[in-house]
């Protein structure tokens, strides 16, 4: 990395400090070695152990986010907290927006909703891009940040209307094909629209019409197979209050309305070790103590949000190894 841009994530850090702590959120360091990591199908923990002195071992993997502890701090009394650490993903892509070690910046506050918790992400990125010296970035947010549901963005860019189609495979099986997309036997609902939202949709969000200017976006009420930890949109449950924020070519941050109905989240919980088990990867315990803590939550919202691609974005640059003090193919 070079010197300028050495400085410029510094600064970018030191900045996201300030404001939250100005804000009144409390700075927390969670563990990054746990020994009941998430379950989301699609990201690999990087597993461990911890040996005690008398020989005792447990088995433990670095965190792929801090949400579970931080969930379980808020169900103990704290209502503002943030956490600014790495965090860890096994059998990423090396590519230039991925780092199998990256520096995630999380926070949740109790008494905030979807549509506050994307407010305060806006003005997170405005003031962190006002007050960093990077005179040369082209992706500095201008106007306002833009907000697309789910629904919209797919009628938008794939000319889909998305409602008829929820949750009916056969239906969006001849949308895929409708749209030259392969469909194969084993794939879900889920896969299937991904097929078409990563093609067709995804590529466009963060720029305007023409693609000339990048036009921060937040893409938000997604369907509620795909938000695990979000709480169901009262207005329609078919879908979950759940928001990303996209500039440009890159998605910065994922938030929800938080889920804090303990017997609704162990059926997602155990629908995920379901789909996991389908795709042969391994299986773990849930984590009783989140669940017990998901109730005392209340109503709170949480959003995690990649400090590295920010950093991307400001430096004008479009890999993620150029924002890395050491690059990842530097480090083995």
């Amino acid at each position: 990395m070079s010197l300028p841009r050495l400085k410029l994530r510094s600064q970018v850090v030191k900045r996201m400090r300030q404001f939250f702590d100005e804000r009144g959120y409390l700075e927390v360091q969670t563990p990054r070695l746990v020994g009941l990591p998430g379950q989301e199908p699609y990201l690999e923990p990087m597993w461990s152990s911890v040996r005690e002195q008398d020989g005792a071992t447990y088995k433990a993997a670095l965190i792929s986010s801090p949400e579970y502890a931080m969930k379980r701090l808020l169900g103990n009394d704290l209502d503002k907290i943030y956490d600014l650490g790495p965090c860890f993903r096994n059998e990423e892509p090396w590519d230039v927006t991925h780092d199998p070690e990256f520096l995630m910046l999380e926070w949740y506050r109790k008494q905030i909703g979807i549509q506050a918790l994307m407010d305060e992400t806006e003005e997170l990125v405005r003031f962190v891009s006002s007050q960093v010296e990077a005179p040369q970035a082209p992706y500095l947010p201008i106007g306002p940040f833009r907000r697309l549901t789910v629904s919209e963005a797919m009628k938008l860019y794939a000319n889909m209307d998305l409602l008829p189609l929820l949750g009916d495979r056969e239906k969006m099986s001849e949308v895929c094909r409708l749209h030259e997309q392969s469909v194969q036997e084993t794939d879900t609902w889920d896969d299937l629209f991904f097929k078409l939202f990563l093609s067709e949709v995804e590529p466009y969000l963060g720029w305007n019409q023409d693609h000339s200017k990048c036009q921060p976006t937040f893409l938000w009420n997604y369907p509620l197979s795909m938000a695990a930890l979000a709480k169901a949109n009262s207005i329609d449950e078919r879908f979950a209050l759940r928001a990303e924020l996209y500039i440009g070519d890159l998605e910065l941050s994922d938030g929800f309305a938080e889920l804090t109905d303990s017997v609704e989240q162990r059926k997602r919980f155990q629908e995920e070790q379901a789909l996991r088990r389908s795709l042969g990867k391994e299986v773990w315990p849930i984590d009783e103590r989140f669940m017990e803590a998901l109730p005392r939550m209340g109503n709170a919202a949480g959003m995690a949000f990649g400090v590295d691609r920010l950093v991307m974005l400001l430096a004008g640059t479009d890999s993620i190894s150029d924002v890395m003090p050491i690059p990842v193919r530097k480090r083995f």
